[in-house]
């Protein structure tokens, strides 16, 4: 309710408003002010945060505490094009960040990791560098290369192939996820099933695409299309 509030004082304060006449505009703060609202409001969801989350809205940060599990959502969701974002973490035992549709009782996220209720690469400090590929409907997991805490990890969704691509520190480390649902989907993060802690998540939206990422799948489609035959 708090992030659903803010959000439509946003939108009065930047936008148009039948109400005041055509054409009128609305400016009650700074520009400079705007924008640090703006960067708070498009990051995580706080209506339904689980008990074992706090909040740093200095920093726009979430810490999620050991003892239980926990799935924060984005304040937003996508269902069409090609969306990237961003997730730094400063401490970590174990974090998963990935996708997930919302659930029909999002009171559910407080006791759920990614994993069962999404798509989550899992990455553990005890792992030795390696992540896993989680998702609620397969049984075995595939690993893919992990990150650690302060590195730049890129998830970019693209809802036109339905796939979800992992890029660290400005690489492609490959593809995640395929098929997707069709949506919406919500960028999103948790602790693992271990119910280890993860402090400082960060989540940047709408970051750039990386620059080579449509080149590589148009390489993809191609190689796709060879395969299926004529």
């Amino acid at each position: 309710r708090r992030c659903s509030i803010l959000q439509r004082f946003i939108s009065f304060a930047s936008g148009r408003h039948e109400r005041l006449g055509e054409g009128s505009m609305v400016k009650l703060l700074s520009d400079d002010m705007m924008r640090k609202i703006f960067a708070f409001s498009q990051g995580w969801e706080l209506a339904n945060a689980g008990p074992n989350m706090t909040f740093n809205p200095e920093c726009n940060t979430v810490d999620i505490l050991g003892g239980s599990k926990g799935t924060i959502l984005s304040t937003v969701s996508f269902s069409h094009g090609v969306h990237a974002w961003e997730i730094k973490v400063a401490d970590m035992r174990t974090l998963c960040i990935g996708v997930a549709e919302k659930p029909v009782n999002p009171r559910s996220l407080a006791d759920k990791w990614l994993g069962e209720i999404g798509y989550a690469i899992s990455v553990s400090t005890c792992s030795g560098g390696t992540g896993f590929l989680w998702s609620k409907e397969q049984l075995g997991t595939a690993t893919v290369r992990g990150f650690n805490p302060g590195q730049r990890v890129v998830l970019v969704l693209d809802m036109e192939d339905r796939s979800l691509d992992y890029f660290l520190d400005g690489v492609r480390v490959g593809q995640a996820f395929a098929k997707l649902p069709p949506g919406p989907l919500y960028p999103a993060a948790s602790n693992g099933f271990d119910k280890a802690f993860c402090r400082g998540v960060r989540l940047d939206l709408e970051v750039p695409i990386p620059h080579d990422y449509f080149r590589q799948r148009d390489i993809r489609r191609q190689e796709e299309r060879r395969q299926d035959g004529p």
